[in-house]
C-alpha cells in the first residue's frame, strides 16, 4: 500500500500512486500550539518529500478559507489523506479555454464512504516544489523498472 522512498527520517510517502498529505500542528515562538480565538488548533496541511537528496515541505491550503473546516473532518477520520491531481478545463463566457491543475484529497472511512475535500499549493513556491518532487518520483520508477 504505502510506499516510502527515504533519506535520513524524510520519507517521500505514497498511497495507490498518490502523495500522501498530512495535517501537523503550528506552534508558536513560545513552542506551544496556535489555537484560535474559540480554543480550535491551527494546522498546516503539508506534504514531504525528497528532492535532490534533501528534506522538502509542501505547504497546501483550502481552496476557499471556509474549506479549514472539512479539512480538519477529513483528518479526523484518518491522519494521513490521499493528493489527487488532475488536469483540468474551464470554458468562460466568451468560449475561452483555461487549462489548470485541480488538486484534491482524500480518505476512507470505517464504512468505506469516501471523503474528500479541494486543496491548492500555498505559495508558487510550493508549486515549483510539487514539481520538483514528481520528477523524484518518476526518475526513481524508472530507476526501478
Amino acid at each position: 500500500m504505502a510506499k516510502e522512498q527515504t533519506t535520513a527520517s524524510v520519507v517521500t510517502e505514497t498511497i495507490n500512486g498518490n502523495l500522501v498529505m498530512v495535517r501537523e500542528p503550528i506552534n508558536g515562538k513560545d513552542g506551544k500550539q496556535l489555537v484560535t480565538k474559540d480554543g480550535r488548533p491551527y494546522f498546516a496541511y503539508i506534504v514531504r518529500g525528497i528532492i535532490r537528496g534533501q528534506a522538502k515541505k509542501i505547504d497546501f491550503a483550502p481552496k476557499d478559507k471556509g474549506g479549514y473546516e472539512p479539512l480538519d473532518i477529513l483528518f479526523d477520520i484518518a491522519p494521513k489523506a490521499e493528493l489527487t491531481m488532475s488536469e483540468e478545463t474551464m470554458k468562460d463566457d466568451d468560449g475561452e479555454k483555461t487549462h489548470y491543475t485541480a488538486y484534491n484529497v482524500h480518505v476512507v472511512d470505517e464504512d468505506g464512504i469516501v471523503w474528500d475535500c479541494d486543496v491548492k499549493p500555498q505559495r508558487n513556491s510550493d508549486k515549483a516544489l510539487l514539481k520538483f518532487l514528481l520528477i523524484e518520483l518518476q526518475k526513481a520508477q524508472r530507476a526501478s523498472a
